[in-house]
């Protein structure tokens, strides 16, 4: 796994920076049942978290009115959960962990590119997918995550935890709700662990796209998804 400096400095300080994220999780009424060091530490064991890092290389994604691509975005996030995964003893596997890749136009296919990834997932024990993607649309008004989950066993329960989670700690004016992924969608459709599509937000809102692009906001949106993940995996374990 690929972490630079910066990001081994930021678990420097992710203890912390993990204590706000659970003082506000208790805030926002969040239950981990069974949650214990003992069970806490099973829970971040159960599964091994691959975080997909949607598009890269050639495939730039949506592409904001200024030139920021959705790619770049997925990655740094995408990087940071891989921190605080290594910083927690999570196992984590990530399909991508450059923009290097597909930059060769004449042989790029994003069919090719999808089954791969989802054939990874499908060749790790005991995985765990989530794709990190923003959104775009024609009206610059419209904003606000929206989880989409797999029809696998689990999928459902991780997508309504990350999305709660998401509009209570990040955006409580959000309406949007998680839904099932369109069957269109080849990585959602082609794997067989519990598995979501996180579209975080929308690259085409002005607002939303300056919180989307400081690393601030995306550290803010990894935690979210790793806690998330924790409460998950936790809700899995016997009583």
């Amino acid at each position: 796994m690929f972490i630079t400096v910066e990001l081994r400095n930021f678990v420097k300080t992710a203890a912390a920076t993990l204590a706000v994220f659970a003082i506000i999780a208790v805030a926002a009424h969040i239950t981990l049942p069974h949650y214990d060091a003992v069970s806490a530490n099973s829970a971040m064991r159960a599964y091994t978290l691959v975080v997909d890092p949607g598009h890269g290389g050639m495939d730039g994604g949506a592409v904001s009115a200024d030139g920021k691509k959705e790619s770049d975005i997925n990655l740094s996030i995408a990087l940071k959960m891989a921190a605080l995964s290594d910083f927690l003893g999570i196992d984590c596997v990530l399909t991508r962990d450059t923009d290097s890749d597909n930059s060769d136009t004449g042989s790029y296919s994003e069919h090719d590119s999808l089954v791969s990834r989802a054939e990874l997932a499908n060749s790790i024990e005991n995985s765990l997918l989530i794709s990190i993607h923003q959104n775009k649309f024609p009206n610059e008004l419209v904003s606000g995550a929206e989880i989409m989950y797999a029809d696998t066993v689990g999928s459902r329960e991780l997508g309504l935890i990350v999305q709660d989670n998401m509009v209570s700690i990040l955006d409580p004016e959000n309406r949007r709700v998680a839904r099932p992924a369109p069957s269109e969608l080849l990585l959602t459709s082609s794997v067989k662990c519990p598995a979501i599509l996180a579209e975080c937000g929308f690259m085409s809102n002005p607002d939303e796209l300056q919180r989307l692009s400081t690393s601030e906001y995306q550290l803010k949106i990894a935690l979210v998804m790793m806690g998330s993940f924790i409460q998950f995996s936790s809700q899995q374990l016997p009583a």
